[in-house]
């Protein structure tokens, strides 16, 4: 036998080797597979899995069961956008299936798509409003994007059918003491206070103070609370803005740093560790934090403000003045809008602007010091 005609032998069987695996695949039935998939499942094998249910719907493309047990394995596996993908050709088939649906919002939630996921849940609860999970996700997806009233409509009439619902005082709870309405709230999270110095004791604790403006008392809280549960992401991030308001910067970035390790979509750990950033001249770090705590609550005023002052300083002058100017429309006695725009007048070059603006903001001082300062949106 030639060297050419031993390296064509070789080539032969190398080629069926490789194809070897898609011909036994293709030999097995769809249900076959999908078995074999089901059991790489079990034994914590989703890369396995995830090839086998492909494989199966290959052969059997409506099947809504391998559907959506492939969105369970790429989710599993931290590819949440080809899981929402699977979930929503499954639900094409299944329009009503009510498990495919809270997977879809979990894939939402897990992206920090938080709006997306309320969206998803309020259509889960039409369909069955006696599932608990979609209640506990759909009220922290409102409390994540600011919506109080929506997490007290929400969570209202549960509370009066389940008094002793833990999960439920505490996002009722917070949303009331969040929303200004403190006596109401510390009604409801009393069952948790009494249970003794237990972390989320001490953070709803913290809230009431913060929002009172005891801002050491609040920090003496909320320092508890991360100490009796160091994964409590709002406490770190609560207690950032107590030490903030006391004007200990370097303890409070900390917090916030801290506070996003555990979780990147913290919309306030965002907002201000950004915002710190900023006002030190670490624009290119600023820059991304900001940039989601707007994608976290894309009509926060706050946050609007931080991305709008951060392109001032990276030196996109025009761009930030566009949006000075909206902010200037929506909340027009939002004073910090007023003196950026002053300021941005001028390096404009656009005198009489930047007088104007410098005029609307005595005027607000002059008001503030007759009736208190104004608040802010």
């Amino acid at each position: 036998m030639t060297p050419r005609q031993i390296q064509s032998l070789l080539v032969s069987a190398l080629v069926v080797l490789l194809f070897a695996p898609a011909i036994r695949a293709q030999s097995l039935s769809a249900d076959e597979l999908f078995r074999q998939a089901l059991a790489a499942d079990d034994r914590g094998d989703p890369a396995t899995a995830i090839r086998l249910y492909q494989q199966a719907l290959a052969l059997q493309p409506d099947s809504v069961p391998m559907r959506g047990n492939l969105g369970v394995a790429l989710a599993r596996s931290g590819r949440y956008s080809e899981a929402i993908d699977q979930y929503q050709l499954a639900l094409k088939h299944d329009p009503k299936n009510t498990a495919i649906q809270l997977n879809l919002a979990l894939a939402f939630y897990k992206q920090g798509q938080f709006a997306k996921a309320a969206a998803q849940l309020e259509h889960l609860r039409a369909l069955d409003s006696g599932n608990l999970q979609s209640l506990y996700l759909l009220s922290d997806c409102y409390l994540r994007t600011g919506k109080n009233e929506a997490v007290i409509a929400l969570l209202q009439p549960v509370h009066a059918n389940r008094p002793h619902d833990l999960a439920v005082d505490y996002a009722l709870g917070l949303a009331l003491i969040r929303q200004g309405r403190a006596q109401e709230g510390a009604a409801v999270i009393d069952p948790i206070l009494k249970r003794g110095d237990s972390a989320e004791a001490n953070l709803l604790l913290g809230e009431a103070q913060f929002a009172a403006q005891d801002y050491k008392a609040a920090e003496a809280s909320l320092r508890k609370a991360t100490e009796a549960n160091p994964a409590l992401t709002d406490a770190w991030s609560l207690y950032g803005r107590a030490l903030l308001a006391d004007e200990q910067t370097p303890g409070a970035e900390a917090a916030f740093r801290h506070a996003l390790q555990l979780d990147p979509n913290d919309f306030a750990a965002n907002l201000f560790l950004g915002s710190i950033l900023r006002r030190t001249d670490r624009t290119s770090e600023a820059g991304p934090l900001l940039e989601r705590a707007l994608s976290l609550r894309p009509a926060s005023p706050e946050a609007r403000f931080q991305v709008a002052a951060w392109k001032a300083a990276a030196g996109e002058l025009q761009e930030a003045c566009k949006e000075f100017e909206q902010l200037e429309r929506d909340w027009p006695d939002f004073l910090e809008v007023h003196l950026q725009l002053a300021t941005l007048y001028a390096k404009l070059k656009r005198k009489e602007d930047s007088q104007r603006q410098r005029e609307i903001v005595r005027q607000l001082n002059e008001k503030a010091s007759q009736s208190g300062p104004p608040k802010k949106p």
